[in-house]
């Protein structure tokens, strides 16, 4: 495979699409694998390899149970697999309440949990509040994205014990947040990035699902700390992963006329959702040097650029031994509310 143009423009949207990732073997017998967003796209398409590679339990977080149930039926349909060993639970990001209850249940029907994948994910063209207050993507994307990651952390944590090896946390981004710049979040002294990024004044349906996958790396470096050994090892492997530009329902909340163009843009410039899932499966089969890292094209990808280097940056504000940071504003405030909000809220 040839390697991937350095811009992330449209030279990279050509040549992803012209060179698919490889079709993962690795065997997943014996694991159970959590999977979020998992009744259509990229997270169903998932489901579907996980099952035909031996998972012995299959987790689907899904907002609507009868769609769920659709999903469950099609997965064995098409694989053969048991449903007797698929497990549904509602899960809704858009509400707090639902991901403790999501949580909660889980703890229930499963001791272990040797695989999650944070598939969940919206893009919507319109400006829209959660139930929580804040602006959609932001909420599902990143801050319930992150509260969700925290809360597995124990199972996770109690599943390396109980088996021997590592589990995986891997969250779903994009490289879509190489394109976001310092200019395009000018902050002012008493500036919280997170009610700015939330502000229907700032608000941009061009920019917002960048900017929700550029905190989603912040999400990802401030778990960092939190899934290492005294000796600096992980005890759970935390990656973040890019399927690439899908032909998925992400865009569904498009207007018609957009839609259309969008999908012809599309059949030129995308992968299809069981190419780009490959991605998603083959990061939950990464050894330990996977900690921290953002794997997308069957490589290691870049992610950090000038003034946005996502290095040692949330582990600042959640572990008691670090050290003063002197990274730029917007990476600080980033690291201090998300981690901040979560661990007031919800770390308990």
């Amino acid at each position: 495979m040839t390697e991937p143009p350095a811009s992330n423009t449209f030279g990279l949207f050509r040549w992803s699409a012209l060179n698919p990732p490889a079709d993962p073997t690795t065997s997943f017998a014996g694991k159970t694998v959590l999977i979020t967003g998992a009744n259509t796209g990229l997270g169903f398409e998932a489901a579907l390899k996980f099952a035909r590679l031996g998972a012995s339990t299959l987790i689907l977080g899904v907002r609507s149970l009868q769609r769920g149930e659709t999903a469950q039926a099609e997965i064995c349909k098409q694989t053969g697999y048991s449903e007797e060993n698929i497990k549904l639970i509602a899960l809704d990001m858009g509400e707090f309440s639902s991901i403790e209850a999501f949580v909660k249940e889980l703890s229930t029907k499963t001791p272990q949990l040797d695989v999650v994948i944070l598939n969940a994910g919206v893009a919507p063209v319109e400006y829209t509040l959660s139930a929580e207050g804040y602006e959609m993507t932001l909420q599902v994307n990143v801050i319930s994205t992150a509260i969700l990651a925290v809360l597995l952390l124990p199972l996770l944590r109690g599943t390396a014990v109980k088996t021997g090896s590592l589990p995986h946390l891997v969250i779903v981004g994009s490289t879509s947040h190489l394109n976001v710049t310092p200019e395009m979040l000018p902050l002012k002294e008493d500036d919280k990035l997170l009610d700015k990024v939330s502000s229907k004044s700032f608000f941009n349906a061009n920019h917002q699902y960048a900017y929700s996958k550029l905190l989603v790396m912040y999400v990802m470096e401030g778990l960092l700390p939190l899934t290492r050994k005294p000796d600096g090892s992980p005890e759970v492997i935390v990656t973040t992963v890019c399927p690439g530009l899908c032909m998925s329902d992400l865009f569904r909340s498009f207007p018609f006329l957009t839609k259309i163009i969008w999908l012809v843009f599309m059949y030129f410039f995308s992968r299809t959702a069981e190419q780009g899932s490959r991605t998603i499966i083959s990061g939950a089969a990464l050894g330990a040097d996977a900690h921290g890292q953002f794997w997308a094209h069957d490589r290691f990808f870049r992610y950090d650029i000038p003034s946005f280097n996502c290095a040692r940056m949330i582990s600042n504000y959640v572990t008691p031994q670090a050290r003063s940071s002197s990274h730029q504003r917007p990476r600080q405030r980033s690291a201090k509310e998300n981690m901040g909000r979560i661990s007031r809220t919800h770390a308990g």
